[in-house]
């Protein structure tokens, strides 16, 4: 995270990555536990049954888009 560079530059999964390390960091081990199941609980009114999955290259067009302000 203190390399110098430009976070958005990095590839969706190493900013996540970014992202994630900068939350946690100072947390205890139970503030992290507690973290992390809200991050892999999906919301109780996802409607999953049938969804279409994305691979990562769609996720990471996507996100690009979203930060050039292109939908």
């Amino acid at each position: 995270m203190r390399t110098g560079r430009e976070p958005l530059d990095l590839p969706l999964p190493s900013l996540l990555d970014v992202i994630y390390a900068w939350w946690v960091e100072g947390g205890t081990e139970k503030d992290v536990a507690k973290f992390r199941q809200a991050l892999e609980a999906p919301p109780v009114e996802a409607q999953l049954e049938g969804r279409e999955e994305w691979s990562d290259e769609e996720t990471d067009q996507s996100f690009a888009r979203a930060l050039a302000g292109s939908g």
